[in-house]
């Protein structure tokens, strides 16, 4: 499942669309109906934790009550790089199947808690204006060109992933949306403070949860205090911080509590940075030469070494 950082990545290649208006659609999901989304302009984007916001509406003037702009990147000047980057505008970003066919939209395969970091809802006046997007295991967006088979699957077919959801809009572009789930739903009035990614991130709450009598790495999975972080970051953090997964938070020094907090923020920060700049993020797990006490434990906890995320 996307995390964090790379669905960040989606939403920065969805905003240039912001403003202009569906002319045809197309996809394999039937319960959102994509002819429903015709002629609508789509008039904002947020993202938050591991979901992506769009607002759509039937009048190009028309402005989302009480919307607000579109969370930025740790780094501006990352995202500037990123946005000066031909890549982004034409190429793909995301996961892929290992077989290139496509998949179910499994909204927590890996065994994360999804409860999330949300807020109540908005007036109903706004109600069923913003599409909710959920990525599956292998969840992406491509722009401007589709998402192609790399080998054969399981039976032989070098049969092209569908996309669940594609949108083209009237400057010429288009969205392909994969692996997803989506609905409608109200405005996503959000709390900052449990998204890793965001300068309001509440460290003190996030402390006061990792205390708590339970396996850490079942509360860094807890979306409402760590929202964004997934298996990956999860690894990255416990093995950097040389902590076993299954150490009850309330056995952790205080000290060492802090210091995995500072490892999330600052792997979580570092790969959206590689995201934006065009550079994967090299992760340290298993790397005994680094860290042998960490190297020990996250071998014991997860098995054979090996992982580059792109």
């Amino acid at each position: 499942m996307p995390e964090g950082p790379l669905v960040r990545k989606f939403h920065h290649l969805i905003s240039p669309f912001v403003g202009q208006q569906v002319v045809k659609t197309g996809g394999s999901s039937k319960k959102l109906q994509p002819a429903g989304l015709q002629s609508l302009w789509l008039q904002d984007t947020q993202v938050h934790g591991k979901k992506l916001f769009l607002r759509f509406d039937p009048d190009e003037e028309m402005e989302a009550p009480g919307s607000s702009p579109p969370p930025e990147p740790p780094q501006k000047e990352a995202q500037k790089e990123g946005a000066a980057d031909p890549k982004q505008a034409g190429e793909p970003s995301g996961q892929k199947t290992p077989d290139g066919s496509s998949q179910s939209a499994e909204l927590n395969p890996q065994g994360e808690d999804e409860s999330e970091c949300l807020e109540g809802d908005a007036p109903a006046g706004d109600a069923g204006r913003w599409l909710r997007v959920s990525f599956g295991l292998f969840g992406s967006v491509w722009v401007n060109e589709f998402s192609r088979a790399k080998k054969a699957n399981k039976r032989g077919d070098w049969r092209d992933p569908s996309p669940r959801l594609v949108l083209y809009f009237s400057g010429g572009g288009f969205l392909a949306f994969y692996n997803c789930q989506m609905s409608w739903s109200s405005s996503p009035v959000v709390t900052p403070a449990c998204d890793i990614l965001s300068e309001k991130f509440h460290r003190g709450q996030a402390l006061e949860a990792l205390g708590q009598a339970q396996p850490v790495c079942i509360t860094l999975l807890d979306q409402r205090y760590f929202s964004g972080l997934g298996n990956i970051i999860k690894n990255e953090v416990l093995y950097r911080a040389g902590i076993h997964p299954l150490s009850l938070g309330s056995a952790l020094s205080a000290p060492r509590r802090e210091a995995l907090v500072d490892h999330v923020v600052e792997f979580s920060t570092a790969w959206l940075q590689g995201k934006f700049q065009g550079r994967p993020q090299h992760t340290q797990v298993y790397q005994k030469e680094q860290c042998p006490a960490g190297h020990q434990v996250m071998k014991e906890a997860f098995g054979p070494p090996g992982m580059r995320i792109e």
